[in-house]
């Protein structure tokens, strides 16, 4: 029952995914919320401990069932090796074993969460994206990324793929 769940989301998400690209520019006044979250050791975190504060952040979320993020994934990890001083937060969609697998099977290095109820991620997020008629959008779409300045101002919030050499550019946009 759980994997035909997994499989119907499957299927919502990649029906949206023919929705057009949702990008938040260099002159959103958008913040990152505030939010709490368990890594997949089960610690927990939340985005105001020490570790983020005067960080700048990627946020991003991927699912272990679709080729696109395993391909975000990676471009992730390309990312994470380019920039160390960038915090980066995945949230990985899935139950916390098949997290956890495909974590190591991807080998990723950068920190990684899970989805349960300690991290919503589509109510905690989907403010940050807007539609073209400015409607406000369920984040029912993956994988997706969001880049917060030390201020935790949204200076870029894509969904579906983006490289790391994009990531880089909006990076270099964001002032110290």
């Amino acid at each position: 029952m759980k994997r035909f769940l997994l499989s119907l989301l499957a299927a919502f998400i990649v029906a949206g995914a023919g929705m057009a690209v949702q990008h938040v520019g260099a002159d959103s006044t958008k913040r990152l919320p505030t939010f709490s979250m368990k890594d997949l050791q089960e610690r927990e975190h939340s985005v105001s401990d020490a570790q983020f504060k005067d960080k700048i952040l990627l946020i991003a979320a991927v699912g272990t069932w679709q080729q696109v993020s395993v391909d975000q994934a990676a471009e992730l990890e390309k990312f994470h090796k380019a920039h160390p001083e960038v915090e980066i937060i995945t949230f990985v969609v899935d139950d916390l074993p098949a997290a956890r697998d495909f974590v190591a099977q991807q080998g990723l290095t950068y920190p990684c969460y899970k989805t349960d109820g300690t991290a919503p991620i589509g109510s905690t997020f989907n403010r940050l994206f807007e539609t073209k008629k400015g409607k406000t959008l369920t984040l029912n779409q993956l994988p997706f990324v969001v880049l917060a300045d030390k201020t935790r101002n949204v200076k870029f919030a894509e969904t579906g793929l983006v490289d790391a050499t994009r990531l880089g550019e909006a990076l270099g946009k964001i002032a110290d």
